[in-house]
């Protein structure tokens, strides 16, 4: 195998957001999301779950797509701090190999792995989504959630990730989804949002379904759950409250202002794709 935890780190073929997320980790790692960095998922308008509860609905969601039996190998692609991919591990009894491109995150990542008694089973890596250190066919499963917004080249990344999956295995993709074009104030809300998490620009539903198909990857599901993760945009705002970037870093506004998430949220234009794909 060629999955060597110590693979040298090369100069990733994404946008860089390791620093992103780096800037993130205070309270992402804090008591407000508890290490994940991701939407919640809330089943009605009566659902009363906390935003921590509700990012863990989403991942047992992912879970549940995968359909994963014991001793099973999957790829957790974007980890973040890894506790995704440690409560996946933990219900399914799956080997988990996470790989995000910031430093931060994989040292939190294996701290929490340490501590849950998982490092047997769940490792991290500094790796790129355009090239994994994986042999092809090497996983029964993957998941992406949130990673395919900072990707320039989509098809590169999931023709990679299909490359690695062994033939009839799932693929689950949860992302920020433009739903359709926006001008005017919305457009400059959607740019100053892509800047703010240096995305290359939101995918839309047609993008998503041909990058998948060229990729040789089939689609199963393609739903837009926007509806049910909105009040996200709210409760990271109100997490972030507190929280004050370095002042000369250029995301420092947006992060530190408790408009700019929320308004970006309630765009109707902006969706939220949840979508299973299986390798050919």
């Amino acid at each position: 195998m060629t999955d060597d935890p110590s693979v040298r780190h090369t100069a990733p073929s994404s946008p860089d957001t390791g620093p992103v997320h780096d800037e993130q980790t205070e309270t992402a790692d804090g008591t407000a999301v508890d290490g994940n960095i991701h939407v919640g998922y809330w089943d009605s308008a009566d659902d009363d779950r906390s935003l921590n509860q509700a990012t863990d609905r989403l991942t047992d969601l992912v879970a549940e797509r995968l359909a994963t039996a014991p001793g099973q190998r999957l790829l957790d692609v974007g980890c973040g701090t890894g506790r995704p991919a440690l409560r996946i591990a933990r219900a399914t009894g799956a080997r988990v190999s996470g790989i995000s491109v910031s430093d931060e995150d994989i040292d939190l990542a294996r701290t929490r792995a340490d501590a849950a008694a998982l490092a047997g089973r769940v490792d991290f890596r500094y790796a790129d989504a355009c090239a994994l250190p994986f042999d092809a066919a090497s996983f029964d499963g993957a998941w992406a959630i949130e990673c395919l917004m900072h990707i320039s080249d989509r098809t590169a990344a999931l023709t990679e990730i299909a490359r690695t999956l062994r033939p009839g295995s799932p693929l689950v993709v949860t992302d920020v989804l433009l739903r359709a074009p926006v001008t005017g104030d919305a457009a400059e809300t959607v740019r100053q949002t892509c800047r703010a998490f240096r995305s290359p620009g939101f995918p839309g539903p047609v993008e998503l379904r041909t990058a998948l198909d060229r990729a040789g990857l089939e689609t199963v599901e393609f739903n837009d759950i926007g509806e049910h993760v909105r009040r996200t945009y709210q409760a990271f705002a109100d997490a972030f409250d507190g929280v004050r970037p370095t002042p000369g870093d250029p995301h420092y506004e947006f992060f530190t202002s408790t408009r700019s998430l929320p308004r970006f949220g309630a765009l109707p234009e902006v969706g939220y794709v949840f979508l299973v794909a299986r390798r050919r």
